[in-house]
């Protein structure tokens, strides 16, 4: 029996998404949705937290997808709740009491699990372990173009534009989804707001550089993965720097993006290192992006700060002697 069914006895199911929404928690969101309305259950989205969304690509998401979600102080009636993108023990949901809750999440598990949790950190989006949910329930995806839209653009977000995209069950999705959408052009090009230009620019400025080593840690303030991505793309372009890491504290955790010009530093081996034990990480040889949960970190690495762990780390895998990148 598939995951999903055993809500199919449910009447009213009430989907919840992580405060502060991004589009990787809508598109799950959407895709359940769109499965249990199919199947007469009476279904809501909601999410809660202190703000309400805001940003633009978000909206534009809402509207020309069609997700209709709402914001919540009060959880509404229903007789399940089911957390996409997030677990209760993270500070980034809203807590309510329910008479039963499920949850499916790709972050590291900080709960107990059952029969109604998928909880898995090896996927890089929750877009994905929906997609194969539905899937498995044989449920049409690629039949409905806004749904086929969201999951996608769950994905880009969260593998900072596709760059990071590395995990295979995700990059099955991307091929099996793919195809000409306006909508999704639309929204990848409107993917950065003034006030991440700020913390772009800010982490920029900010950065430390490694002469002897030639690599650069950039700090950046909680954003998208994909505002990594794009802090690693421009940094790594630098004509004296190897290897850029960016990474920002975000849901309990930190976000890392890698990037390497050089075949004797491979990125993916080091998020992999970075990661081991505390998260998860891979890529490729140039380009690699990773979570660390910062519970985890605590517990195998104590009082040590994140910024000297990477540096230290950094300094251990980096080659004394490393040449400079090809002209």
């Amino acid at each position: 029996m598939g995951f999903l069914q055993q809500f199919l006895d449910k009447k009213k199911i009430c989907i919840q998404c992580h405060n502060n929404p991004d589009s990787d928690t809508l598109a799950s969101a959407y895709g359940l949705y769109c499965f249990f309305t199919d199947r007469g259950i009476e279904t809501e989205i909601i999410y809660s937290g202190i703000k309400k969304i805001e940003k633009y690509n978000l909206l534009y998401m809402i509207e020309h997808c069609e997700i209709p979600v709402r914001y919540v102080k009060e959880l509404p009636e229903t007789e399940l709740l089911l957390i996409v993108d997030g677990q209760y023990g993270q500070g980034n949901v809203k807590k309510f009491c329910a008479p039963e809750i499920a949850v499916i999440d790709h972050h590291i598990c900080v709960q107990e699990e059952n029969e109604r949790t998928r909880i898995d950190s090896s996927y890089q989006s929750c877009s994905t372990i929906i997609w194969e949910l539905l899937e498995e329930e044989g449920y049409p995806v690629n039949a409905n173009e806004k749904l086929c839209v969201a999951l996608l653009f769950g994905l880009f977000i969260d593998t900072a534009s596709f760059y990071d995209l590395y995990g295979d069950k995700d990059i099955k999705m991307r091929l099996a989804l793919s195809g000409e959408y306006p909508l999704f052009d639309r929204l990848i090009k409107s993917c950065m707001t003034v006030a991440e230009l700020m913390i772009v620019s800010d982490a920029m400025y900010n950065h430390y550089f490694e002469y002897d080593k030639k690599f650069s840690v950039i700090s950046a303030l909680k954003c998208d993965q994909s505002i990594l991505g794009i802090i690693g793309d421009f940094v790594i372009q630098v004509d004296i720097i190897l290897v850029s890491f960016a990474y920002t504290e975000i849901n309990g955790g930190y976000q890392i993006s890698i990037r390497s010009c050089d075949n004797k530093i491979l990125a993916n081996r080091l998020a992999e290192l970075l990661c081991e034990g505390i998260g998860s990480g891979g890529g490729h040889a140039q380009k690699a992006g990773g979570r660390i949960s910062i519970e985890k970190y605590v517990e195998k690495y104590g009082r040590e700060d994140f910024f000297d762990f990477v540096i230290r780390k950094l300094n251990e895998y980096i080659p004394d002697a490393a040449p400079s990148c090809p002209e």
